[in-house]
């Protein structure tokens, strides 16, 4: 009995594998060989039309099998292709792991569950070539060991996971930035300050958190409406950002007031440094705005802290620079002020 045109085209794409089963069926009875049939028919069916893709390739990359969920996903036509090997099909699709590395052959899970032998489960962002459409897809990988118990091929199964992807971004961006300016939030900055902490105490390098309060603010909202002080706060951060590194963090830590974090400055002058940053922001953020086609004019309290000289933790940094922050208010507004000359005067 040969195998139907069914199987053997879309189950074994190996001719020495094929060659084989054809001479195990010839050696069954009618009945046997019937069941065994109507068995393999049912399993091709189900895995043709499975809603996730199925691959297997074998221990020297030919792929045996592929359906038709993963064609879609990889936009791949399998007929009349049995000499494709994973490998090719890689190749017609940028693939990258979820850290944005290539997915490279020691990354790719179909090869490690080869060569590593065990099972292993990988987000990757797949791009077109061709049209540069992008899809996040779960590639769940796991050796299949024969009777010596050496693995004779490797299987994955891929699942379109793009729209829970995308929700999961929306989620942490909800959760990490500012909806109005797009800025980092308090929870951010923190962390990001207790690490560049900790990399000034490992090399020696400065860091200084810039408390910025905008001055009568209130005024700009009560005169001309809460869209545009949202406006204006949009358009401030956006002046803060260009005012700093990209390495730098500005987030939006109340309702018009921000945080900037200068890190990793290199030199034995970080006042200096500091002091002309500020007076930049100062000069930037204080000037007139255009908002729902009217002119509005703030400018910007600051007040600073360094580390060591004004704090050594992420705890006292951003407490200090917001206190020295309130003398600027009290003693005139539209200036910056260290910390540590708040201390000197109180001495």
């Amino acid at each position: 009995m040969m195998i139907p045109d069914y199987v053997s085209d879309f189950l074994l794409r190996d001719n020495e594998l094929r060659g084989l089963f054809e001479g195990f069926l010839s050696n069954m009875d009618d009945a046997t060989a019937e069941r065994l049939d109507d068995f393999l028919g049912i399993l091709s069916v189900m895995l043709d039309e499975a809603p996730v893709g199925v691959v297997v390739i074998s221990p020297t990359d030919k792929v045996l099998f592929i359906n038709r969920a993963t064609e879609q996903l990889l936009e791949y036509d399998r007929s009349g292709d049995y000499g494709m090997t994973w490998a090719k099909i890689r190749q017609r699709k940028d693939m990258r792991a979820r850290d944005g590395r290539p997915l490279t052959e020691n990354l790719d899970p179909l090869y490690v569950a080869l060569w590593e032998r065990r099972r292993n489960t990988v987000s990757v962002m797949v791009k077109s070539h061709e049209t540069g459409a992008e899809e996040w897809i779960s590639f769940t990988a796991f050796p299949v060991y024969g009777r010596s118990g050496l693995v004779i091929a490797s299987v994955a199964v891929l699942q379109d996971i793009s729209d829970f992807m995308d929700m999961q971004n929306l989620l942490y961006e909800r959760a990490t930035h500012d909806p109005l300016t797009g800025l980092s939030n308090r929870t951010v900055f923190s962390g990001n300050l207790k690490m560049a902490v900790a990399r000034s105490r490992r090399n020696g390098t400065g860091c200084a958190v810039l408390v910025v309060d905008l001055d009568r603010f209130k005024k700009i909202n009560d005169v001309f409406g809460y869209i545009a002080g949202d406006e204006l706060l949009a358009k401030v951060g956006r002046r803060l950002v260009a005012e700093v590194r990209d390495t730098d963090t500005v987030s939006r830590i109340g309702e018009d007031e921000f945080a900037v974090l200068l890190s990793d400055i290199v030199g034995t002058d970080v006042v200096s440094v500091v002091s002309e940053i500020s007076r930049r922001i100062c000069s930037s953020v204080g000037v007139v705005y255009r908002v729902m086609g009217q002119e509005a004019a703030v400018t910007a309290s600051i007040g600073i802290s360094i580390y060591p000289q004004d704090g050594d933790d992420e705890k006292t940094l951003l407490p200090n620079a917001t206190e020295a922050m309130y003398q600027v208010k009290i003693s005139g507004r539209n200036n910056f002020r260290f910390y540590h000359d708040i201390e000197k005067t109180a001495r």
